[in-house]
């Protein structure tokens, strides 16, 4: 079926952003900076995702 795996894709990248935008709302109250800096590379790998997936063409 065409365009089904580039619809995962997507749907992935909505989860993606969503979960970015959940973890730039922990960093804000995190307190440690053990624990901003894990949050941090974290938002850094998923960011890094999604700029990967960016370029998918079905």
């Amino acid at each position: 079926m065409p365009g089904k795996a580039k619809q995962y894709v997507d749907q992935s990248m909505s989860s993606v952003q969503t979960t970015v935008n959940s973890l730039q709302q922990a960093l804000s109250s995190a307190e440690k900076p053990d624990n901003k800096n894990k949050i941090q590379q974290a938002i850094d790998s998923l960011n890094a995702a999604q700029q990967q997936l960016s370029g998918y063409q079905d």
